[in-house]
């Protein structure tokens, strides 16, 4: 005990480093998270958006002092380089004539991103001001002219943006930092204050109760490695206590710490906060209290793969009890590991089936640009489940094999009935199928592992079983996906196939949700009387469609119609009372999804929404109502409402090209969507309603939806379920040979302690790995560049094409914006663009032409201002300013460019834009046209995506062909190898060694003729060679023999003198002392007869008499010679049944004589004598154990133990164990030793079962 005490003293103190550096690396990160915090506190915070105002704003006063610059801003003659140099500024600059007359004119601007607004132009301080897309500090700097004009020099620099609408694009985040807008907000009032270059307290920054604080990054990495350290002292502890106390304590050494960090980590912030991070998101997934994020799952199924392989790596070297189970234990630990298997196998199979089903996570391959970050982390969790599951299972069937023994068919019968049993519980349950096929996969993956050419060794990194389970468990998952994503798909159509039938448009709810919101009671309270005056009713109603619903026009057609307390109508555009849209909602109209929006049909084909405001005053007085109704148009096109402005996902069946739906009423076609030939009339159709249906018809899949007797929906898209299988299986492959080189990484780290040089001493690839990995390298790195090179072209391509599109379609709507302008004008054409704004039509006329083309327009007047939109949502909502963009502007007002294209942002948002001038007959250029191709992006990456999707299926295909051919290259080139290792290891000086046939003349060729030489040499010294070891046996047994028989004859000698000088002197005692020799003698010959007889006996132990014997018989028989012994006990652990062996009955004999004498012997005097002989099986081989409480075998006698002529005695020949070993080794078995100094000593014999003779 004692012992294991220092030992565990000496681990912890030559392992303490690992401690003191975890320790070290938590205080830096307490360091670092609160006194250089980043951005997790809201000083750091502070710290940084203070520093990016700052800068900005030192900038600008460098800009100001630069008066050659300004007036040439003022003056209108800066180049395009000084242009160029200020719009890639990260601030905004604008330029201000002031008039008497006119108010402040622009000059000169920087950006399309916002403009001031009056109050900004008044201002004469720096301070923080709301603009219609963020929170800007703004500054101004008057400079008057050479001729005594005053211009305003204002700069606006954005803090945070705010835009009215939210998505992947447009986000509402501080400038100086992404990601922050969650933990902290602008306030006028509280928080850490930001000053301005003067030191002003321009705002403050709050925090806001975000719930989990955020930790630093670097803090938090720190924190993280810190805990990987303590990990890894775990993990060598565990290996410690393996060796010094046994298997099962050095697993439960691993398993006990881990299990508590891990449920610690749960409820407390060890090692950090998890939550804090994005991968921890239970909205991403979640399934149960264990499972309840992506993170948790993938930190589980590492921990799961690191429990497995360390026990599979330590369990050949455990010493495993199971043989001595009765068989009762036997079948019941049996049992239990079969429903083990399956339990196993069905959760893990839910979990992956639920990672795809039940989670926000794309597994959708085809559409590549639909994959995010955490797909890529789901195929790693994946790959991981598989491999610990893999592993696992080899140590369920070890394990299995000890127990029940090498019998396969019983395995597979008691599974399938054990399986069958567990299901019948769950017959039930929607996923019954789903559970009777994971049961039949799992009868042919055990079926499979069980197979002799299917195991795997964990040293073969690349071979063809390796490959092959790869394959196998891409395959299988593959498959749960597929089902997956079909289920969730089909969920989808369903859900939208239902919301057609009800005339619903989910894209339409979302914004309305958010339109009706913004008209609140409060704020129609506080406007409701302005309805009552006609001038100030129609301005207002004007305002809030402009405002409000200014996006939403793209799709409908918009009115609200308001009444006062009694319900008389208060100006509204037509002779629609009260009752009557009351009457709409009360029996016409149905309930959508958003609180307070109601849809009715008008016609068989159409459907109008309505939604109703009741207008109460704090006393609960009825002011008046409102009613908003909207009318879908019928021509308007889908590609004028980009995805830009689209608040829903993106991804969705009514956003994407993929899908195409038809609603039917009556069995008429009443509308459709996309270019899917549906057909005009539905014939001989049944189903029952409220029905789904799936039909399969020429590579589509139709979802039919029966919603009542009259309406049919029916929902296509293309069945690419081929191409899905494919590209699924090539990612599968690929995260499988990352996480494997991954897991081999890691063990090499572990293995060599971090040593560098052990490391290269272990990564040692063999002639056929190098061959297979130099052969994937290359198909993986070909596909790497053709794979970007081609994107390139794409990119290049697609570009070009977009400019030669736009450039066509420009010029055809530059001619029909010219002509339609003209037949609207009735002015001089120098003034036609402003008496024009205030015509009507102009707006009705830019949509017809933009509906026409289906493509969105913006015009422009000659001073770079807005006049009308086809798409006025985001210039209505202040997404963008109504100044035209500064660079297209100046091609096109001062170098008179007769056409611009240029790539141009909105958010995160990249499209291409071309702009052109409008001219009358006469060449005068009078506006400004542009076509911004919000598309553009998105077309893009479908054409990668379908690209990448093709390029990532072949390339498994090249994958899969040249491992092949890597497999028959390698077979090829170490065939031959094969041979020449198997005759290498067949040379013996023993035997007459063979010569290697060769036929071919290669470098192999070469080497077998070596070969060859050098057996004809060896076979010369190995005669040489014999013949000395012949004589030097000789010589040497000569001279043992004559040592051990000197020894007897010295003693004999002098005794024999003695008598004679006794007799010759006429001793008296002549007779006594003759007694006396006499004995002397009588024992010295008998030693002599026992050196004789020992080594007779190891000569001839070649000569022997095998039977079937009971080994048990043998071992009672032995023992009983030491029963008269006091000072001596023996426990017998016999097996219960009988053990027979085929050996010589007296040779056993003799090597269980040998084994207990000597381990009598090393028992010492002082201590009570104690042998425990123990039997058991051990798969197919009887096992003998003998051990005793005697004082162990010194270290430096363990390898000569065994050889003749030693011994650890004071006299013997030595003989004895080396004479065991021989009969042992002659009768197939082993034999070996377990010592502990002072303490005790264990020999193991091992010789085969065989099934006794009736």
């Amino acid at each position: 005990m004692q012992m294991i005490r220092n030992d565990k003293n000496n681990f912890f103190s030559k392992h303490s480093y690992l401690l003191v550096a975890a320790a070290w690396l938590v205080t830096i990160s307490f360091i670092i998270d609160n006194y250089w915090s980043g951005t997790s506190t809201i000083g750091s915070m502070q710290k940084i958006i203070q520093q990016d105002v700052q800068a900005k704003q030192k900038d600008f006063v460098s800009v100001c002092r630069d008066t050659d610059l300004l007036n040439n801003l003022i003056g209108q003659k800066y180049s395009a380089a000084t242009l160029q140099h200020l719009v890639d500024k990260k601030y905004f600059i604008f330029v201000y004539l002031h008039t008497e007359f006119n108010g402040d004119v622009p000059v000169f601007w920087n950006t399309q991103t916002v403009q001031p607004d009056e109050a900004v132009l008044k201002a004469d301080t720096s301070r923080l001001r709301k603009l219609s897309n963020g929170w800007y500090v703004t500054d101004k700097k008057n400079q008057k002219s050479a001729n005594g004009n005053l211009y305003k020099i204002i700069t606006l620099i954005p803090v945070k943006w705010d835009y009215y609408i939210q998505n992947k694009y447009l986000q509402n985040s501080f400038v100086a930092i992404d990601n922050a807008d969650k933990k902290f907000d602008i306030s006028f009032e509280q928080g850490q204050p930001v000053n301005s270059i003067e030191g002003k307290t321009i705002f403050y920054i709050r925090q806001l109760n975000a719930g989990i604080a955020t930790e630093n990054t670097i803090a938090l990495w720190l924190r993280i490695i810190a805990a990987l350290l303590i990990l890894y002292l775990v993990h060598l502890y565990a290996n410690f206590i393996v060796k010094t106390r046994g298997f099962v304590m050095g697993v439960a050494a691993l398993v006990i710490p881990i299990l508590f960090f891990r449920i610690l980590s749960y409820y407390l912030p060890v090692p950090i906060h998890f939550r804090q991070l994005e991968l921890f998101d239970p909205s991403v997934y979640g399934s149960n209290m264990v499972l309840r994020s992506l993170g948790d799952l993938l930190i589980n199924a590492l921990l799961f793969v690191w429990i497995i392989l360390f026990v599979r790596y330590h369990l050949q070297e455990a010493d495993l009890k199971i043989s001595q189970l009765s068989t009762t234990k036997k079948n019941i630990a049996f049992a239990i590991l079969i429903f083990i298997m399956i339990l196993v196998t069905i959760l893990c199979a839910h979990v992956v089936r639920s990672l795809v089903a039940d989670s926000q996570i794309s597994f959708d391959v085809i559409n590549f640009f639909t994959l995010t970050r955490y797909s890529i982390i789901g195929f790693i969790v994946l790959c991981s489940l598989a491999t610990g599951y893999f592993f696992f299972f080899q140590i369920i069937l070890y394990v299995t094999e000890f127990i029940n023994g090498k019998n396969p068919l019983a395995l597979y019968v008691t599974l399938a009935v054990a399986g069958l049993i567990l299901l019948t519980f769950r017959l039930t349950s929607p996923l019954i199928d789903f559970d009777l096929i994971t049961l039949i996969w799992l009868l042919l993956f055990v079926y499979l592992i069980n197979h002799d050419y299917f195991s795997l060794l964990a040293s073969k990194l690349i071979s063809s079983r390796f490959i092959f389970w790869i394959f196998f468990f891409s395959v299988s998952i593959m498959a749960v996906i597929v089902w997956g994503n079909r289920q969730k798909e089909i969920s989808n159509r369903k859900h939208f196939a239902e919301n057609l039938a009800n005339k619903a448009d989910p894209s339409v709810e979302i914004m309305m949700n958010s339109i009706l919101t913004d008209l609140r009671n409060d704020y129609l309270v506080d406007v409701f009387s302005r309805f009552h005056n006609e001038k100030d009713n129609r301005f207002l109603k004007d305002s809030m469609i402009n405002e409000s619903f200014s996006g939403f026009m793209n799709k409908y057609d918009t009115k609200i119609y308001t009444y006062d307390g009694a319900g008389n109508a208060l100006y509204n555009e037509d002779s629609t009372d009260l009752n009557t849209l009351n009457a709409i909602i009360e029996t016409q109209a149905k309930p959508t999804n958003t609180q307070g929006l109601y849809f009715y049909d008008v016609s068989y084909d159409r459907f109008n929404y309505i939604s109703k405001k009741q207008v109460t005053d704090t006393a609960g007085n009825i002011l008046g109502t409102v009613f908003i109704l909207s009318k879908p148009k019928s021509n308007k096109g889908d590609a004028l409402y980009p995805e830009l402005f689209a608040k829903g996902n993106l991804n969705s069946i009514e956003s994407s090209p993929s899908y195409a739906f038809a609603v039917y009423n009556k069995n008429n076609l009443s509308t459709s969507h996309n270019d899917y030939p549906f057909p005009t009339v539905i014939k001989n159709f049944r189903l029952s309603n409220n029905a789904f249906i799936i039909k399969k018809i020429n590579g589509y899949s139709e979802l039919w939806y029966k919603a009542n007797e009259e309406k049919i929906v029916v929902i296509a898209k293309r069945d690419s379920i081929f191409m899905e299988c494919i590209t699924l299986f090539a990612y599968l492959f690929c995260a499988f040979l990352l996480v494997t080189v991954i897991l081999r990484g890691i063990n090499l780290l572990f293995v060599s302690r971090f040593n560098f040089k052990k490391i290269t001493e272990l990564w040692h690839l063999t002639i056929r790995n190098q061959v297979h990995g130099t052969i994937i390298l290359i198909s993986a790195l070909s596909f790497i560049i053709v794979g970007i090179t081609t994107i390139l072209f794409f990119i290049d391509r697609y570009h070009n094409n977009s400019r030669e599109k736009l450039s066509r379609t420009i010029e055809v709507m530059q001619n029909e914006v010219r002509n339609k302008l003209d037949k609207f004008s009735v002015f001089d054409d120098e003034v036609k663009i402003y008496d024009l704004v205030s015509n009507q039509n102009l707006t009705q006329t830019i949509n017809q032409i933009a509906e026409i083309h289906a493509v969105d327009m913006n015009l422009y007047d000659l001073n770079g201002d807005l006049k009308v939109s086809s798409l006025p949502l985001p210039y209505d909502k202040g997404i963008v300013s109504t100044k035209m963009d500064p660079v297209a502007f100046y091609h096109l007002s001062k170098i008179k460019d007769v056409q611009f294209f240029q790539e141009q942002q909105i958010g995160k948002l990249k499209y291409l834009s071309n702009y052109v001038p409008v001219r009358d007959a006469n060449g005068t250029e009078y506006a400004y046209l542009n076509i911004p191709y919000f598309e553009s992006q998105t077309d893009l990456q479908e054409e990668i995506s379908n690209f990448l999707v093709t390029i990532i299926n072949l390339n498994a295909f090249i994958f899969l062909i040249a491992g092949i051919i890597a497999l028959f290259i390698t077979n090829r080139i170490t065939r031959s190898f094969s041979v020449i290792t198997d005759k290498m290891k067949q040379v013996n000086l023993g035997k007459i060694n063979e010569e290697i046939v060769w036929g071919k003349k290669d470098e192999i060729g070469d080497l077998v003729k070596e070969y060859n030489k050098m057996v004809k040499k060896l076979d010369i010294s190995a005669d040489l060679l014999a013949k000395s070891e012949r004589q030097g046996a000789w010589r040497e047994m000569a001279q043992q023999v004559a040592h051990e028989i000197k020894n007897p004859l010295t003693p004999m000698k002098l005794n024999l003198q003695y008598l004679q000088m006794a007799i010759d002197s006429n001793s008296p005692d002549v007779r006594n002392i003759s007694v006396y020799v006499s004995k002397i003698l009588v024992e010295q010959i008998d030693h002599l007869s026992q050196i004789a007889g020992d080594f007779a006996q190891f000569a001839n132990i070649g000569k022997s008499n095998y039977q079937q014997f009971n080994v048990n018989d043998s071992i009672l028989h032995m023992t009983s010679l030491y029963a008269v012994d006091n000072k001596l006990q023996i426990r017998l652990k016999l097996y219960t049944d009988d053990l027979y062996i085929m050996a010589d009955r007296t040779e056993i004999n003799r090597v269980l004589n040998n084994l207990l004498q000597n381990a009598v012997q090393s028992i010492p005097e002082d201590r009570t004598g104690e042998i425990e002989i123990e039997t058991y099986l051990n798969n197919d081989m009887v096992t003998i154990k003998i051990t005793d409480n005697g004082s162990g075998i010194p270290t430096e006698m363990h390898s000569k133990i065994f050889t003749p002529n030693f011994t650890t005695k004071t006299s013997g020949t030595g003989l004895g164990l080396a004479m065991c070993k021989g009969i042992v080794e002659k009768a197939n078995g082993n034999i070996w030793f377990k010592t502990e100094i002072g303490k005790c000593t264990s020999f193991f014999v091992e010789l085969p079962l065989v099934k006794p003779i009736s």
